[in-house]
């Protein structure tokens, strides 16, 4: 039996000069580019370099291959939405508004997923590229720690330890939403989003009232 063999997808290097970000971020902008018009499994960094007018040893200065230039991309979508649950916040002592916040938090999230260039392309190839998965997975459990961090500062009765699997849940339940949204062009996004919100509302709720 043998075993696979993962590729790196470690950025090799950071730029110091303003040239060589400059460089970074031309990669970046072509990749994203290229994602929209032909997909994630389809990019090459042969395309990359095309699309950029760079040489490939100019792109593997920083990237050893397309999975390193995608897990860039996605680090940097995730930290966007990472930043609205780090700035979020709930009535102290009061979660009569909970449903309003999650469709408020489920809101932008897609905004900011709209706004990023091929930002949904990125967040397929998170999902769908097992050697990415670890991206996803690091952003999702830092907004659920994040998540039972709001709801204890209004219930300090709570346990940490206890309200974080239905935080996570609710954060897995969440994006799968966001995600099908950008799937699922025929559906009416508002109403997706108020169901969804009063569902995990009702959740967290129920998982609250067990530890009172």
């Amino acid at each position: 039996m043998t075993t696979k063999i993962e590729p790196n997808t470690t950025r090799r290097s950071a730029p110091n000069q303003q040239r060589s970000r400059d460089t970074l971020e031309q990669i970046l902008i072509a990749a994203a580019d290229l994602i929209e018009e032909v997909g994630f499994e389809k990019l090459s960094t042969n395309m990359i370099c095309r699309r950029a007018e760079l040489t490939p040893p100019a792109l593997y200065r920083y990237f050893p291959n397309k999975y390193s230039v995608l897990k860039e991309l996605g680090e940097r979508l995730m930290a966007q939405q990472n930043i609205l649950m780090e700035n979020w916040s709930l009535d102290a002592g009061d979660l009569s508004n909970l449903e309003a916040e999650i469709e408020t938090l489920l809101f932008e999230t897609i905004r900011v997923t709209r706004q990023t260039k091929a930002g949904a392309w990125i967040m397929r190839s998170m999902h769908a590229t097992p050697v990415l998965a670890g991206v996803r997975v690091e952003s999702h459990r830092h907004v659920a720690r994040l998540l039972a961090e709001r709801i204890i500062e209004t219930r300090p009765d709570l346990d940490h330890g206890r309200i974080l699997p239905s935080a996570r849940l609710s954060v897995e339940i969440g994006y799968a939403v966001v995600e099908m949204v950008f799937d699922e062009r025929s559906i009416d996004e508002g109403e997706i989003l108020r169901q969804t919100a009063s569902m995990l509302a009702f959740s967290l709720r129920q998982a609250m009232s067990h530890q009172a």
